[in-house]
């Protein structure tokens, strides 16, 4: 068998990570709750202030970039 790409040892690393998570659930380690009221209005401010790039790299590097003009319009 050959040796696995990135993209599938990624996603084995995310289903053993979801796999542990269930188990903590059942177990009753993990609970999960809805947000409360208070946490939603916390939260969503700095939600809407977050660039629109869903990668985490670009989202970094867009909120950091120096705003610059646009060159001119070319005659």
């Amino acid at each position: 068998m050959p040796p696995k790409t990135q993209r599938e040892r990624e996603q084995d690393a995310r289903k053993a990570k979801l796999d542990q998570i269930d188990h903590q659930i059942s177990t009753g380690s993990l609970v999960v709750r809805k947000m409360t009221d208070e946490e939603r209005k916390r939260f969503a401010t700095s939600r809407e202030d977050r660039p629109v790039d869903t990668k985490p790299r670009r989202r970094r590097a867009a909120a950091d970039a120096p705003k610059r003009p646009l060159p001119p319009a070319p005659r």
